[in-house]
């Protein structure tokens, strides 16, 4: 009887142990893609910055979400391109970069999740 109870007391800890890490890596899945996806918005965004045809507001479309952008100027050589990101599954990401028009690139990003 007490084996039993060992052995029924082991297999619910293996469980436990592997639904948690099923959840685990199915959060670090979706960290992953949040990253990708705003690192792909913001290089697309700077390249069309650079190039000078990036709208002042639009949707960038990915597979599993979209990224809405929109952009304004600070001052006379510094853009700011807002990101919001929003996935299939729910999950929402702000991100921010700010666009140095004289050595045309990014020149800070910010995150909020």
């Amino acid at each position: 009887m007490i084996f039993l109870l060992l052995v029924s007391f082991f297999l619910l800890i293996l469980t436990e142990n592997y639904l948690a890490g099923k959840r685990f890596a199915k959060e670090t899945e979706t960290i992953r893609l949040q990253e990708y996806y705003m690192l792909c918005s913001a290089k697309q965004a700077e390249a069309m910055l650079r190039e000078g045809n990036l709208p002042p507001s639009g949707i960038l479309n990915y597979r599993l979400g979209d990224v809405v952008f929109q952009k304004q100027a600070v001052s006379g050589s510094l853009e700011e391109v807002t990101f919001n990101l929003k996935l299939d599954s729910g999950e929402k990401a702000l991100g921010i970069g700010q666009y140095d028009k004289e050595s045309g690139a990014m020149l800070r990003w910010r995150e909020k999740n």
